[in-house]
């Protein structure tokens, strides 16, 4: 039986390189950026950015809705409704880290004009950004804003930015469960956008292989938790060099190197992975 795929998306472009990949393995791959266009009998991937929950947060729960039919209805739905849900919001991300026993920094849902953790740097965050959109830093004792955007589902978060022993924030890119590769990237003055889709040469990598036990169990725990079959975990090392974690994303960029580190495209084993998943392979 030919295995027919099916894309959710917001931006077409980011999942052409994946599409091509799977059709090279002989499958049948729709890209569909609607709900209702997903076909009955396809497996489906979830790829929508966290721009839909920020700028159409009605679509974004209509895309939500329909994972979970298609969860309903038994079919393979990989990064599903509780994946979506997750992505979409800092607050349940912080919980989330929380429920799997990790460190977190002190997170507390925004409000106007009151501080909840006036002692300390904070960061303002919304509930779904990506590149670092929309993030406010606030120093201790500086009032915050008279008015935060409504109208989003999730509210807005005050956290407290922890300063990196390392003067680095790492992201682990997951896949089925597993570390596939970590990137660090110096922390810049006044820039919250770590997108990894540009080479850098300040950006160091390693393999899954060398990242440490602790770390790797513990980001096996959130993405389980997550639902999350592909994307990254964030975090920073604090004082004591332990990981304190900030941020889930199920659609990550890939960084271009990381082919040569791993001896093969990142998509490429992304494409192998959900053929196998369509098979009915345990990985």
């Amino acid at each position: 039986m030919l295995l027919r795929f099916t894309i959710l998306t917001d931006i077409p472009v980011w999942v052409r390189p994946l599409a091509e990949a799977l059709r090279r393995r002989g499958v049948d791959v729709d890209v569909v950026q609607r709900p209702e266009e997903i076909p009955d009998d396809s497996i489906v991937v979830n790829r929508i950015s966290t721009r839909v929950a920020r700028k159409q947060p009605e679509l974004a729960e209509c895309m939500r809705q329909a994972l979970l039919r298609c969860e309903e209805e038994s079919r393979l739905v990989v990064n599903g409704a509780r994946c979506l849900e997750v992505g979409f919001s800092k607050l349940a991300q912080a919980t989330l880290f929380e429920a799997c026993g990790v460190r977190i920094p002190r997170t507390t849902e925004a409000r106007p004009r009151v501080r909840s953790l006036p002692e300390c740097t904070v960061l303002l965050k919304p509930p779904a950004g990506g590149f670092g959109r929309g993030i406010l830093r606030l120093e201790p004792g500086e009032p915050p804003p008279e008015s935060l955007p409504s109208g989003l589902p999730e509210p807005w978060v005050e956290q407290e930015v922890i300063a990196p022993v390392d003067g680095a924030v790492h992201r682990t890119e997951t896949l089925g469960g597993k570390i596939l590769y970590e990137a660090s990237s110096p922390i810049l003055p006044d820039c919250f956008d770590y997108c990894l889709a540009h080479g850098d040469a300040e950006v160091a990598l390693r393999p899954g292989s060398e990242v440490p036990s602790p770390l790797k169990a513990a980001v096996a725990d959130i993405v389980r938790a997550a639902g999350m079959e592909l994307g990254s975990v964030e975090f920073v090392l604090n004082a004591d060099n332990h990981p304190v974690f900030i941020d889930l994303n199920p659609v990550s960029s890939l960084h271009p190197e990381a082919a040569d580190m791993l001896g093969t495209e990142p998509v490429e084993r992304i494409a192998e992975y959900l053929l196998d998943r369509g098979r009915g392979v345990q990985i």
